[in-house]
């Protein structure tokens, strides 16, 4: 899960893929607007036929809480 999530933020953001850990913060260490990270959970969304309501992506910052939420979702 880890590196799909990887895979989909380096198409959005020009950043070496192995700095990206689950302590990445998407706004803090990414400098990502909240536009941003809505495409980059669209397209996570859209590959693992899953929705994260507008008021869970609030509470998602970093990539660590990404991964858990889609496991979360997809049992």
């Amino acid at each position: 899960m880890l590196n799909m999530i990887r895979k989909t933020i380096i198409e959005f953001v020009e950043v070496d893929e192995e700095t990206i850990t689950e302590e990445t913060n998407f706004l803090q260490d990414l400098n990502l607007n909240s536009y941003d990270f809505a495409n980059i959970v669209g397209k996570m969304e859209e590959a693992l036929g899953i929705e994260i309501p507008d008021r869970d992506l609030r509470k998602l910052e970093t990539v660590g809480d990404v991964k858990e939420y889609i496991l979360k979702k997809l049992q």
